[in-house]
Protein backbone atom coordinates (compact mmCIF):
# COMPACT_ATOMS: atom_id res chain seq x y z
CA UNK A 1 0.00 0.00 0.00
CA UNK A 2 1.11 3.76 -0.72
CA UNK A 3 0.84 6.70 0.55
CA UNK A 4 -2.62 7.36 -1.35
CA UNK A 5 -3.89 4.44 0.10
CA UNK A 6 -2.90 5.45 3.97
CA UNK A 7 -4.22 8.65 3.35
CA UNK A 8 -7.78 7.60 1.87
CA UNK A 9 -7.74 4.93 4.75
CA UNK A 10 -6.85 8.01 7.45
CA UNK A 11 -9.58 10.67 5.93
CA UNK A 12 -12.84 7.82 6.35
CA UNK A 13 -11.12 6.22 9.69
CA UNK A 14 -9.88 9.20 12.14
CA UNK A 15 -13.10 9.85 14.36
CA UNK A 16 -13.11 5.89 15.05
CA UNK A 17 -9.14 6.61 16.05
CA UNK A 18 -10.05 9.39 17.98
CA UNK A 19 -12.99 7.54 19.58
CA UNK A 20 -10.78 4.75 20.38
CA UNK A 21 -8.09 6.62 22.80
CA UNK A 22 -10.63 7.08 26.35
CA UNK A 23 -11.85 3.82 25.70
CA UNK A 24 -8.53 2.38 24.77
CA UNK A 25 -6.83 4.46 27.93
CA UNK A 26 -9.93 3.23 30.16
CA UNK A 27 -9.87 -0.10 29.22
CA UNK A 28 -5.65 -0.44 29.33
CA UNK A 29 -6.23 0.98 33.24
CA UNK A 30 -8.63 -1.74 33.82
CA UNK A 31 -6.50 -4.46 32.48
CA UNK A 32 -3.53 -3.35 34.73
CA UNK A 33 -6.30 -2.58 38.14
CA UNK A 34 -7.34 -6.45 36.64
CA UNK A 35 -3.64 -7.82 37.21
CA UNK A 36 -2.61 -7.80 33.42
CA UNK A 37 1.26 -6.78 33.33
CA UNK A 38 2.13 -3.96 30.21
CA UNK A 39 3.38 -6.45 27.99
CA UNK A 40 0.39 -8.55 28.48
CA UNK A 41 -1.73 -5.59 27.76
CA UNK A 42 0.32 -4.90 24.62
CA UNK A 43 -0.08 -8.68 23.69
CA UNK A 44 -3.63 -8.95 24.17
CA UNK A 45 -4.80 -6.05 22.23
CA UNK A 46 -2.11 -7.07 19.12
CA UNK A 47 -3.37 -10.42 19.47
CA UNK A 48 -6.91 -10.68 20.22
CA UNK A 49 -8.28 -6.64 19.58
CA UNK A 50 -11.60 -7.12 20.83
CA UNK A 51 -12.66 -3.98 22.91
CA UNK A 52 -15.41 -5.43 24.69
CA UNK A 53 -13.87 -8.15 25.16
CA UNK A 54 -11.05 -6.60 26.77
CA UNK A 55 -13.00 -4.61 28.96
CA UNK A 56 -15.24 -7.64 29.75
CA UNK A 57 -12.13 -10.15 30.42
CA UNK A 58 -10.52 -7.19 32.78
CA UNK A 59 -14.65 -7.49 34.56
CA UNK A 60 -14.11 -11.06 34.52
CA UNK A 61 -10.45 -11.15 36.54
CA UNK A 62 -11.43 -9.26 38.83
CA UNK A 63 -14.32 -11.42 39.37
CA UNK A 64 -12.54 -14.31 40.06
CA UNK A 65 -13.33 -16.06 36.66
CA UNK A 66 -11.36 -18.97 35.16
CA UNK A 67 -9.39 -18.32 31.88
CA UNK A 68 -11.43 -20.85 30.48
CA UNK A 69 -14.82 -18.89 30.93
CA UNK A 70 -13.32 -15.48 29.92
CA UNK A 71 -12.16 -17.48 26.19
CA UNK A 72 -15.52 -18.63 25.35
CA UNK A 73 -17.48 -15.94 26.53
CA UNK A 74 -15.23 -13.88 24.42
CA UNK A 75 -15.67 -16.48 21.76
CA UNK A 76 -19.57 -15.59 21.61
CA UNK A 77 -18.86 -12.26 22.29
CA UNK A 78 -17.26 -11.49 19.30
CA UNK A 79 -18.94 -14.05 16.82
CA UNK A 80 -21.10 -11.49 15.31
CA UNK A 81 -17.37 -10.90 13.32
CA UNK A 82 -17.84 -14.05 11.62
CA UNK A 83 -21.19 -12.37 10.07
CA UNK A 84 -19.33 -9.17 9.48
CA UNK A 85 -16.60 -10.53 7.82
CA UNK A 86 -18.95 -13.11 5.39
CA UNK A 87 -20.68 -9.91 4.68
CA UNK A 88 -17.84 -7.78 3.10
CA UNK A 89 -16.09 -10.92 1.96
CA UNK A 90 -17.50 -10.86 -1.79
CA UNK A 91 -15.27 -7.45 -1.76
CA UNK A 92 -12.04 -8.93 -1.64
CA UNK A 93 -11.59 -10.89 -4.72
CA UNK A 94 -8.45 -12.22 -5.80
CA UNK A 95 -6.65 -11.22 -2.84
CA UNK A 96 -3.98 -13.35 -1.52
CA UNK A 97 -4.42 -15.06 2.07
CA UNK A 98 -2.38 -13.18 3.64
CA UNK A 99 -4.43 -10.02 3.09
CA UNK A 100 -7.31 -11.78 3.60
CA UNK A 101 -6.32 -12.51 7.32
CA UNK A 102 -4.36 -9.60 7.87
CA UNK A 103 -7.71 -7.80 7.05
CA UNK A 104 -9.70 -9.99 9.24
CA UNK A 105 -7.68 -9.99 12.44
CA UNK A 106 -8.20 -6.15 12.19
CA UNK A 107 -12.03 -5.58 11.83
CA UNK A 108 -13.72 -4.19 14.35
CA UNK A 109 -17.30 -2.83 14.41
CA UNK A 110 -16.76 0.47 13.45
CA UNK A 111 -14.31 -0.08 10.66
CA UNK A 112 -16.44 -3.09 9.06
CA UNK A 113 -19.59 -0.20 9.00
CA UNK A 114 -17.12 2.36 7.51
CA UNK A 115 -15.70 0.09 5.12
CA UNK A 116 -18.99 -1.84 4.25
CA UNK A 117 -20.64 1.99 3.41
CA UNK A 118 -17.72 2.68 1.39
CA UNK A 119 -17.74 -0.05 -0.55
CA UNK A 120 -21.35 0.37 -1.16
CA UNK A 121 -21.28 4.19 -1.95
CA UNK A 122 -17.63 4.62 -3.62
CA UNK A 123 -16.64 2.77 -6.52
CA UNK A 124 -13.26 3.67 -5.94
CA UNK A 125 -13.10 2.65 -2.90
CA UNK A 126 -10.44 -0.72 -2.95
CA UNK A 127 -9.78 -3.57 -0.45
CA UNK A 128 -6.26 -1.96 0.02
CA UNK A 129 -7.95 1.98 1.59
CA UNK A 130 -9.99 -0.93 3.67
CA UNK A 131 -6.89 -2.58 5.00
CA UNK A 132 -5.08 0.88 5.72
CA UNK A 133 -8.51 1.74 7.57
CA UNK A 134 -8.34 -1.46 9.39
CA UNK A 135 -4.70 -1.27 10.35
CA UNK A 136 -4.94 2.69 11.94
CA UNK A 137 -8.06 1.94 14.20
CA UNK A 138 -5.87 -1.15 15.13
CA UNK A 139 -2.53 0.92 15.94
CA UNK A 140 -4.67 3.46 17.53
CA UNK A 141 -6.34 0.98 19.80
CA UNK A 142 -2.97 -0.55 20.83
CA UNK A 143 -1.44 2.49 21.75
CA UNK A 144 -3.99 3.73 23.95
CA UNK A 145 -4.55 0.67 25.85
CA UNK A 146 -0.70 0.32 26.22
CA UNK A 147 -0.84 3.54 27.44
CA UNK A 148 -3.62 3.60 29.40
CA UNK A 149 -1.61 -0.02 31.33
CA UNK A 150 1.19 2.66 31.78
CA UNK A 151 -1.31 5.41 33.51
CA UNK A 152 -2.65 2.56 35.87
CA UNK A 153 0.88 1.45 36.52
CA UNK A 154 2.34 4.86 37.86
CA UNK A 155 -0.58 6.37 39.63
CA UNK A 156 -3.17 5.78 42.00
CA UNK A 157 -6.67 5.66 40.48
CA UNK A 158 -9.87 4.76 41.91
CA UNK A 159 -10.99 2.72 38.54
CA UNK A 160 -14.32 1.94 40.24
CA UNK A 161 -16.16 4.63 37.86
CA UNK A 162 -14.84 2.43 34.82
CA UNK A 163 -17.26 -0.52 35.76
CA UNK A 164 -20.12 1.87 35.06
CA UNK A 165 -17.88 3.10 31.38
CA UNK A 166 -18.41 -0.84 31.06
CA UNK A 167 -21.91 -1.20 32.16
CA UNK A 168 -22.94 1.60 29.70
CA UNK A 169 -21.06 0.24 26.67
CA UNK A 170 -22.72 -3.36 26.90
CA UNK A 171 -25.89 -1.18 27.78
CA UNK A 172 -25.92 0.53 24.41
CA UNK A 173 -24.40 -2.12 22.33
CA UNK A 174 -27.53 -4.41 23.71
CA UNK A 175 -30.12 -1.24 23.09
CA UNK A 176 -28.60 -0.90 19.54
CA UNK A 177 -29.72 -4.54 18.61
CA UNK A 178 -33.51 -4.08 19.27
CA UNK A 179 -34.39 -3.07 15.97
CA UNK A 180 -37.33 -5.83 16.60
CA UNK A 181 -39.92 -7.57 18.70
CA UNK A 182 -38.01 -10.69 18.75
CA UNK A 183 -34.55 -8.73 19.40
CA UNK A 184 -35.73 -6.89 22.32
CA UNK A 185 -37.37 -10.99 23.07
CA UNK A 186 -33.95 -12.17 23.04
CA UNK A 187 -32.25 -10.01 24.86
CA UNK A 188 -34.79 -9.90 28.12
CA UNK A 189 -35.21 -13.87 27.45
CA UNK A 190 -31.29 -13.92 27.71
CA UNK A 191 -30.89 -11.65 31.36
CA UNK A 192 -33.80 -13.96 32.83
CA UNK A 193 -32.15 -17.17 32.12
CA UNK A 194 -28.67 -15.63 32.99
CA UNK A 195 -30.19 -14.51 36.64
CA UNK A 196 -31.89 -18.07 36.90
CA UNK A 197 -28.80 -19.96 35.92
CA UNK A 198 -26.23 -18.45 38.32
CA UNK A 199 -28.64 -18.84 40.92
CA UNK A 200 -28.50 -22.42 40.36
CA UNK A 201 -24.86 -23.34 39.20
CA UNK A 202 -23.25 -20.43 40.89
CA UNK A 203 -20.72 -20.03 38.09
CA UNK A 204 -19.95 -17.73 35.21
CA UNK A 205 -20.00 -20.34 32.35
CA UNK A 206 -24.44 -19.77 32.79
CA UNK A 207 -23.70 -16.66 31.02
CA UNK A 208 -22.52 -18.75 27.66
CA UNK A 209 -25.55 -21.49 28.31
CA UNK A 210 -27.75 -18.22 28.54
CA UNK A 211 -26.70 -16.49 25.77
CA UNK A 212 -26.88 -19.78 23.56
CA UNK A 213 -30.46 -20.74 24.97
CA UNK A 214 -31.83 -17.01 24.39
CA UNK A 215 -30.01 -16.95 20.88
CA UNK A 216 -31.25 -20.35 19.60
CA UNK A 217 -34.69 -19.82 20.90
CA UNK A 218 -34.18 -16.33 18.64
CA UNK A 219 -33.22 -17.96 15.61
CA UNK A 220 -36.42 -20.48 15.47
CA UNK A 221 -38.85 -17.41 16.17
CA UNK A 222 -37.46 -15.71 13.22
CA UNK A 223 -37.38 -18.78 11.36
CA UNK A 224 -40.69 -19.07 11.80
CA UNK A 225 -41.65 -15.29 10.77
CA UNK A 226 -40.22 -16.05 8.16
CA UNK A 227 -41.92 -19.03 6.96
CA UNK A 228 -45.29 -17.32 7.83
CA UNK A 229 -44.01 -14.70 5.89
CA UNK A 230 -43.24 -16.84 2.73
CA UNK A 231 -46.91 -17.62 2.78
CA UNK A 232 -48.32 -15.18 2.96
CA UNK A 233 -46.90 -13.87 0.45
CA UNK A 234 -47.86 -17.16 -1.73
CA UNK A 235 -51.19 -16.93 -0.75
CA UNK A 236 -51.19 -12.83 -1.90
CA UNK A 237 -50.00 -14.20 -5.42
CA UNK A 238 -52.52 -17.21 -5.90
CA UNK A 239 -55.24 -14.71 -5.60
Amino acid sequence: MGKKEWLEGFKKIYPVMISYVPLGLACGMLLYEAGIGLWGIFLMSLLVFAGAGQFMAASMLSAGATMPSIVIMTFFLNLRHLLMSSSIAPFFKKRSVPFLMLFSHTLADEAYAINYNQFQTDKEWRPEEALSANLLAYSSWVGSTVVGGYIGSSFSMNTVIMNYVLIAMFTCMLVNQFVSKIFVLVGILSGVLAVILMVILHHNISLVIAAVLASFIGYLLDEQREKKRTVEGDAIQDE
